[in-house]
């Protein structure tokens, strides 16, 4: 890799962390985990092939993972994995053979730790701290650059080569499929947690309203990790057109202008009053920050945290919404051991999403590191 591509990697390496069978084929479950090759399905007289990104040497099948509990609960998980939008961006992906998680800017296959099983947090169903243990559970991985909410074919040129390449951006697409195969699989539960880490928390805020018409009975809760929506007008605009974003039609206006001072998680707070919405970071997120950078913003690691302790202050005062910030600079927590021992917000975050699921919320509250504000690191970006 040289030129373009290698200094804006260079200028980029804190961006680490960024972080199948049929239905009818039960031999493939393992510890209750089927995995789920979903066939092209016609909706609204569209047909929909799930898919990758088909970025140059990768493999473009597209599978999805779902575990039937004991509980009448259904999580609904987005995963993350980095994001492009450009020529720059999207000319460095991430393979399966990557040594390190910050090898590319967005994962652009699904690769070996794409696999439920190896994960914990609120995957690991053994722990009693786990307040979903024995709930259902639809994981959908992630592989196509678009904080799974694009729907266009995107042509790109390598800034270094002038070579033209195209990203299929197709994870509001690859929803669509993997939501049709739960409506025909999973009856209505009682209760619905929509969460997402990183990228995932995005494609948690795009699809939670589907998500509701689908499954409009019970209680819900949706918990974005890691995903703060502090971006730049340069990049929504670029990323609107790379992946023919569109807002939630029912919760915004047909044609609405994305700006950063849009909140799409207050806009659904506000949608549905009767359900939760809850949101975790840390002060210095060294992803999402690093992300900023990429967008172009100035000052990107002091501004992102000014702009994101803004944006939970305004979302704060919903009723129905609620924040938990950490201290440090990692990045997303649900699907680690950290979800157990960390505390630093005041209470233990196990404690405090058990409480966010509780029928009557109590313990619920909003929590914040003391004096945490301070960056552990020199800010450089």
């Amino acid at each position: 890799m040289g030129g373009v591509k290698a200094l804006v990697v260079a200028a980029a390496l804190a961006l680490g962390g960024c972080s199948a069978a049929r239905a009818d084929a039960p031999a493939e479950a393992q510890n209750g985990w089927v995995q789920i090759a979903p066939e092209p399905t016609r909706l609204d007289g569209r047909l929909f092939e799930a898919t990758c990104s088909h970025a140059a040497g990768t493999d473009p099948a597209y599978r999805f993972w779902f575990r039937r509990g004991t509980a009448d609960g259904l999580v609904v998980f987005f995963d993350g994995g980095g994001a492009c939008w450009d020529d720059v961006t999207c000319a460095i992906p991430r393979r399966r053979e990557a040594d390190r998680d910050d090898d590319g800017f967005y994962k652009a296959e699904l690769i070996p730790t794409d696999d439920p099983n190896r994960f914990g947090g609120i995957f690991d169903l053994d722990d009693p701290r786990n307040p979903v243990r024995d709930w259902s559970i639809v994981y959908v991985p992630y592989c196509t650059g678009d904080v799974h909410s694009g729907s266009n074919t995107a042509r790109y040129s390598d800034p270094d080569t002038g070579e033209s390449y195209t990203i299929e951006h197709r994870g509001a697409d690859n929803f669509r499929v993997v939501l049709n195969w739960l409506k025909h699989n999973f009856a209505q539960p009682g209760q619905i947690l929509v969460a997402g880490s990183s990228a995932g928390a995005y494609g948690a805020s795009t699809h939670y309203a589907r998500i509701r018409a689908a499954y409009p009975r019970g209680r819900a809760l949706m918990l974005g990790d890691a995903g703060q929506g502090v971006m730049t007008q340069a990049f929504l605009d670029q990323r609107n057109a790379s992946w023919r974003f569109v807002l939630p039609r029912e919760v915004f206006a047909r044609n609405t202008t994305l700006t950063p001072e849009i909140d799409v998680v207050g806009r659904l707070a506000e949608r549905y009053p009767r359900d939760r919405f809850a949101q975790y970071t840390t002060a210095h997120d060294i992803t999402q920050s690093s992300f900023y950078a990429l967008m172009g913003a100035e000052n990107a690691c002091l501004a992102w945290t000014a702009n994101m302790t803004s944006a939970l202050a305004e979302r704060q005062h919903e009723g129905n919404f609620r924040s938990y910030l950490a201290s440090g600079e990692t990045h997303a927590i649900l699907r680690t051991p950290r979800f157990y021992t960390e505390q630093s917000g005041g209470a233990p975050l196990a404690d405090w999403l058990a409480a966010a699921l509780s029928a009557n919320g109590a313990g619920w509250q909003n929590r914040a590191c003391e004096n945490c504000m301070v960056r552990p690191t020199r800010c450089s970006y």
